[in-house]
């Protein structure tokens, strides 16, 4: 009965009526198979074999525009449940499952001539699949493979909508192991009226997990709207995520518009590739031109990314995070575009978290290079506005540097910072500044540290109401053991302050302040 009462509910109530070219194939060996077909208008075909013990198919369809409906269920072996339901023409279903106690369930709806296809190959044991898509230029690729008993197994969920003047949604997941869960949610529209109208962009969308207990979110928009000169259209998203091993977590949301009728004008990638266990990657793109690649290895490894560009932006932003070891940390945040970042950390329990924040039609890059190896290594950047550049190198154990540079919204200043530390228990601090939009000056400064217990502070501060001529320029270089260095230098009025602290040997200390 419940599986005549879902027939009567997709059909609209509408009887069970049979039409020209309307086909219809069963082929059940076994015991208790159950398999309900409903069929309405023409063009319509269906097939269904089971094999087994306990197997249920459900198929309705119903077609008011003469396109063709297709719906092939294929089950092989015990428990297994497929219910398919497909309104309006031109949607494409097919169900394999092979093993014990799978489920899918496929409902689509079309009321354009754009196709909804849809695929889900099931093999092992309690595997569970659901997807639903809304309207044409819908695809979705669902396979998943499992062993153990009836109830280890994945769980798949797809959910799209396509509406008037949309683009593409491709969702494809594939799961091999137990207890792994994949959902995946994209949305494209565009504006419902008008000449010229904003276009909604294309979501592309891959999950591949291959362990157990992993997880993967993908949430994916691309709307446009309004008309000719008010037109914004969606842009291109593309999100690729691969787990291995066990506990592991990723989620990505993108979504972004780009003004004029034209979609995909500006795109948005993101990949995620987790190897090992209890790993955890969190990435939020929003607008275009936003480029992301998370790549950890290890146990307890912790990444997030958070790039925010101008919507009418031709700028990129771009952040890279690879993370071998065990208990590493990263947290990079990039606003409006221009902005490069790169973290790459080797070891355990490294912590590197950088943020940079750039003017919305600053023609500055700002590009920060994090690199750890060791152990207990904390590395903070932060920089504001174009033309800052930072790198830090950090070899050894209990390192920490920490960066802040701050320029004007669209200045010619220029901030640079070099790091470089090798040995244990060493910290270095930087923080320069330029705050006036006449200065034109220039804050540099390096420090380079090799031994134990190494201490390097510098901090560069405005340069004035006036025009600087010269820069603000440090450098501070220490071998050996308990060194510490400390320069503080302001400048203004087109004044030059360079300082220069190079300590060769064990327990010297150089201070060094300039006005």
């Amino acid at each position: 009965m419940k599986y005549l009462s879902t027939l009567a509910i997709l059909l609209a109530t509408t009887s069970l009526a049979s039409a020209a070219s309307n086909e219809s194939f069963i082929l059940q060996a076994g015991k208790k198979n159950s398999a309900v077909v409903g069929q309405i208008a023409g063009s319509n075909a269906q097939a269904t074999i089971q094999s087994g013990k306990g197997n249920s198919a459900v198929t309705a369809q119903k077609n008011t525009d003469g396109d063709t409906n297709k719906s092939a269920t294929f089950e092989f072996g015990n428990n297994n449940t497929s219910m398919a339901g497909q309104i309006g023409g031109n949607n494409g279903q097919t169900t394999v499952q092979v093993g014990n106690a799978n489920t899918a369930v496929t409902l689509q709806t079309n009321n354009s001539a754009n196709q909804n296809a849809s695929f889900t190959g099931q093999f092992g044991n309690g595997n569970s699949s659901l997807a639903g898509q809304v309207n044409g230029n819908n695809a979705q690729t669902t396979l998943q493979f499992s062993t153990g008993n009836k109830n280890s197994g994945n769980a798949a969920s797809t959910i799209q909508q396509n509406g008037v003047n949309g683009g593409v949604n491709d969702s494809n997941t594939l799961q091999v192991g137990t207890l792994n869960m994949a959902g995946a949610t994209q949305n494209t529209a565009g504006a419902t009226s008008g000449k010229k109208p904003g276009e909604g962009g294309d979501n592309n969308q891959l999950s591949a997990q291959f362990g157990s207990g992993n997880m993967a979110s993908t949430d994916q928009t691309s709307n446009g709207s309004g008309n000719k000169a008010s037109a914004v259209s969606g842009v291109l998203n593309d999100a690729a995520t691969v787990q291995f091993g066990a506990d592991n977590l990723a989620s990505t949301t993108q979504k972004g518009s780009s003004k004029g009728d034209n979609s995909d004008q500006a795109t948005n990638a993101s990949l995620i590739a987790q190897f090992g266990q209890v790993n955890a990657a969190d990435t939020k793109q929003v607008n275009g031109n936003n480029l992301q690649a998370t790549v950890q290895a290890g146990v307890n490894n912790f990444a997030s990314t958070t790039q925010t560009n101008a919507d009418s932006s031709n700028a990129t932003n771009a952040s890279l995070t690879a993370q071998f070891g065990q208990g590493n940390g990263s947290a990079v945040k990039q606003t409006n575009g221009n902005n490069l970042q790169a973290t790459v950390q080797g070891g355990s329990g490294n912590v590197a978290k950088t943020t940079q924040n750039n003017a919305d039609d600053s023609a500055g890059v700002n590009a920060s290079l994090t690199a750890q190896f060791g152990d207990g290594n904390k590395s903070t950047a932060r920089q504001t506005n174009g033309n800052n550049l930072q790198g830090t190198l950090q070899v050894g154990d209990a390192n920490v540097a920490k960066t802040t540079q701050k320029n004007v919204d669209g200045g010619t200043g220029v901030n640079a910072s070099q790091t470089l530390q090798v040995g244990d228990d060493n910290k270095a601090t930087t923080k320069q500044s330029i705050a006036n939009p006449l200065n034109s000056g220039l804050n540099g400064s390096l420090i380079a540290q090799i031994g134990n217990g190494n201490t390097a502070k510098a901090a560069q501060n405005d340069t004035g109401i006036q025009p600087m001529i010269g820069a603000n320029l440090q450098a501070t270089v220490q071998v050996g053991n308990g060194n510490s260095a400390m320069t503080m230098q302001t400048a203004s009025v087109g004044v030059t302050n360079a300082s220069v602290t190079a300590q060769f040997g064990s327990h010297n200390v150089a201070v060094v302040t300039q006005k």
